[in-house]
């Protein structure tokens, strides 16, 4: 489990919970370094100052021996992203990492995640519910509904040809800043059912406008490619 940790790590979404008020800047982005007995005190004090650096948080020898609470949302998420990387993982887990940062300054940190992920040949599994910041961060976007994935494509093309009944839900749902125009409410019914517990069926029949017979009577459709790598789990697609 230990090696697992080292290669896969995660952003939480709230910079502040996620970390030991009672730690140092350096304590906390240098942990991960400590559990798994990477360097000697010196070379993860050098580590934990490049880690600064990469992150935006110059001149380092400012920002590690403050305290979360001393820290703006955007500087402690800062520090969140260094601690991920520090220890240089192929994947990471990044849990609505701007959803409680200003929207000024979430740009900002979407891009330098961008940036991060190529310099640093890492993957991210980014978790979002704004489809604009899923397509500005990905390059596939899997659509999920009670806790299973009902489509999966690149981004461009899940975002111009959705073809789940949900997924065109969502996309209808989406404001357009445009007065003039007037689009159609999205086809959907009924409310989120409790996902506690659900019947051995498709998950959206209850909501789905294309369900029909075969939906309700049998398994859950399976995950199929319906052409250019575009995955859907529905029996009328």
């Amino acid at each position: 489990m230990r090696e697992f940790r080292r290669r896969v790590q995660m952003i939480f979404q709230d910079p502040y919970e996620s970390m030991n008020p009672r730690l140092t800047i350096y304590d906390t982005v240098a942990e991960p370094l400590v559990v798994q007995n990477i360097g000697t005190l010196v070379e993860r004090e050098e580590r934990v100052a490049e880690m600064h650096a990469l992150v935006g948080l110059t001149p380092p020898s400012s920002f590690m021996f403050r305290f979360p609470h001393e820290l703006s949302g955007g500087q402690r998420q800062r520090v969140a992203i260094a601690r991920a990387l520090v220890v240089q993982p192929r994947f990471v887990v990044a849990d609505e990492p701007t959803s409680m940062l200003d929207v000024s300054i979430r740009t900002g940190i979407m891009h330098l995640m961008l940036n991060l992920a190529r310099q640093m040949n890492v993957t991210y599994l980014y978790i979002t519910h704004d489809l604009a910041v899923a397509r500005y961060m990905c390059d596939r976007i899997a659509v999920m509904y009670l806790g299973k994935i009902v489509e999966l494509a690149e981004t461009e093309e899940l975002l111009s040809h959705p073809q789940h009944p949900y997924t065109r839900a969502l996309l209808a749902s989406v404001p357009v800043p445009d007065p003039q125009l007037k689009r159609q409410p999205a086809d959907i019914q009924g409310g989120v059912p409790t996902p506690i517990d659900p019947l051995a069926r498709c998950r959206f029949y209850d909501r789905c406008p294309l369900a029909d017979e075969k939906c309700r009577a049998s398994d859950p459709p399976p995950f199929e490619d319906k052409g250019n790598a575009h995955h859907v789990a529905c029996y009328r697609v």
